[in-house]
């Protein structure tokens, strides 16, 4: 057990270290916001692998051969969420006199944009088969708080980066510079989903 314990929280840490949108956006807005918001968006990311980990100890032999059938209309519709998200971040403009949203608030968008992200559920699909199968419903649940863990671990360190780089390249401009970089990123891993659909 701890055998399985271990490979789903390295699991969950690589998850979470993949360079994808959502370390992006992790990035993103903790650069902007400070690191308590990109803690609260990492935690987002990581209560959504929290939720797929759940799904996929417990009732993968069922769940995964669906989601498959589907695989290339769910990669497209995610994927044009993804483009659509950053054109957004680089369309829109925050009102310069607009008052600070709380950290917390970076958590649900986050949550809602890692559950329909393509790459996590790409990763997830071709991954169960190595994870340890749950043989229970408190096995599943503690397989699932493993992978939580390791993909928290790496969102918060993703957070501090974004932080940092935040502190060290502070003012408006800056800050527009590294929301633009994200928005682009964002939109060529969407770009890239369709082409792959």
């Amino acid at each position: 057990m701890a055998a399985a314990w271990l490979k789903s929280l390295l699991f969950g840490a690589l998850l979470a270290g993949t360079i994808g949108p959502i370390a992006l956006l992790i990035l993103a807005t903790a650069a902007r916001r400070g690191f308590a918001a990109g803690a609260f968006a990492g935690l987002g990311a990581a209560l959504a692998d929290l939720l797929y980990a759940l799904v996929a100890f417990s009732a993968a032999a069922i769940i995964l051969p669906l989601v498959a059938a589907q695989a290339g209309t769910i990669r497209t519709a995610c994927s044009l969420l993804l483009v659509g998200l950053g054109l957004a971040m680089l369309l829109r403009r925050p009102p310069a006199a607009a008052p600070p949203a709380s950290a917390s608030a970076s958590l649900w968008p986050t949550f809602l944009l890692t559950l329909v992200n393509p790459m996590t559920i790409v990763v997830f699909a071709g991954f169960v088969p190595q994870l340890p199968v749950a043989g229970s419903p408190a096995v599943a649940a503690w397989l699932a708080v493993a992978l939580f863990l390791g993909s928290l671990g790496v969102a918060l360190v993703v957070a501090g980066a974004g932080a940092a780089m935040g502190a060290v390249l502070p003012g408006a401009r800056w800050q527009r510079a590294i929301r633009a970089a994200s928005a682009l990123g964002i939109v060529a891993f969407g770009l890239a989903g369709l082409r792959g659909g």
